[in-house]
């Protein structure tokens, strides 16, 4: 998908990720752990946009397989240093949030600055939820 660097992208993304993961059969709460990652990230890539950067879109890639759903959101921003393990801000802070939240519902996050844009790179591992579910052996 590509965004404008709009807020107002960010939920008919969110919408088309929920249709996707449900037609590979994931489990809503897989599902709503990606949204929530993706959400973030989306929202991350466009507030913190500068100059040449606003005009440019936020891409995102969603891959699926029995074992895992993988998210990539490549963003124009002046990067950042990605924390090993975020803390949660206090309740008076009004930032800070994000990172915390990612890391919290996804496996695996890692973000990497480049000179053409950045990248956040996130994985969540699925976990059989049904008879119904895909063959998660070997």
């Amino acid at each position: 998908m590509s965004l404008g660097c709009d807020f107002a992208e960010v939920q008919p993304a969110a919408a088309a990720l929920r249709t996707f993961l449900a037609s590979h059969g994931c489990s809503p709460a897989d599902a709503s752990d990606c949204e929530i990652a993706l959400v973030e990230g989306c929202n991350n890539a466009i507030k913190y946009a500068a100059g040449k950067g606003r005009l440019l879109p936020v891409q995102v890639r969603i891959s699926c397989s029995a074992r895992e759903i993988a998210i990539t959101i490549e963003d124009h921003t002046p990067g950042f240093e990605w924390p090993l393990q975020a803390k949660l801000p206090l309740p008076d802070q009004e930032h800070g949030r994000g990172i915390f939240l990612i890391q919290a519902v996804m496996d695996e996050a890692n973000y990497t600055i480049g000179s053409a844009g950045n990248r956040l790179w996130m994985r969540k591992l699925r976990v059989p939820d049904s008879p119904r579910s895909p063959d998660w052996s070997g």
